[in-house]
């Protein structure tokens, strides 16, 4: 298998999960025992969250283009970031990489399409759900994306920002965003909900929301195991 390199700690929490999803698929797909190799650099969440909320671009840029130069000098076959915020820098990442960067966005995308969705929610950080890196992909495969109104955002945010990142799961938090996705659901008539914070599964699924979710962290996973193995 091709060599997998993981720039996490955006959350520490997520880059977990991913690191349990991979062994788990491992299981599942090799029973003799055998697991991909990754190598898993993991920043100083602080290091990403705050040049990110204050605007500079250009420092995020730089800090996560080292990092994956890092995992590409450790000698990964081809990276991801484990996080969809940073998915804003991606077109500009990719190019300064010489190995490829395997795309959460993208990989979401290739989901949604086969599935037959047109028109999906999207929850995650306020920079994903003001951003246009989800509706400019979506959009070429002929989806729309649909994100909640500003104060449902700002709970959101909030929510990921002060609870999930952390591993903090309250009944509470989980009970509103299920009810944000419903009246996502009825009133703006979307067929699925793209839990687009690699967080987010940590508290939500389809048996808490009751209709489809895209799980980003379970599908980007999935992707990279299937590169790792072609």
């Amino acid at each position: 298998m091709k060599k997998i390199g993981i720039l996490g700690g955006m959350g520490p929490e997520a880059s977990l999960e991913y690191y349990r999803l991979f062994i788990t698929r491992a299981k599942e797909k090799e029973p003799e025992g055998r697991y991909p190799e990754l190598i898993i650099y993991n920043l100083n969440f602080e290091d990403f969250c705050k040049p990110v909320s204050r605007g500079r671009e250009e420092q995020v840029i730089n800090l996560l283009r080292d990092k994956l130069v890092s995992l590409e000098k450790a000698g990964v076959d081809f990276a991801l970031m484990a996080s969809n915020t940073p998915h804003m820098y991606y077109d500009k990442l990719k190019k300064e990489v010489s190995i490829p960067l395997l795309s959460i966005v993208e990989s979401t995308a290739s989901v949604a399409s086969e599935k037959g969705y047109d028109r999906l929610g999207l929850l995650g950080t306020k920079f994903t759900m003001t951003g246009d890196f989800y509706q400019k992909t979506f959009k070429k495969r002929g989806m729309e994306i649909v994100v909640p109104e500003k104060s449902k955002q700002e709970y959101i945010h909030e929510k990921i920002m002060n609870e999930l990142v952390s591993g903090r799961i309250l009944e509470n938090t989980k009970k509103r965003l299920v009810e944000i996705t419903g009246q996502m659901r009825k009133k703006e008539g979307i067929e699925a909900t793209i839990l687009g914070c690699t967080e987010l599964p940590l508290i939500l699924s389809e048996q808490e929301t009751g209709f489809p979710v895209l799980d980003t962290t379970e599908i980007h996973v999935d992707a990279a195991y299937n590169m790792a193995a072609a």
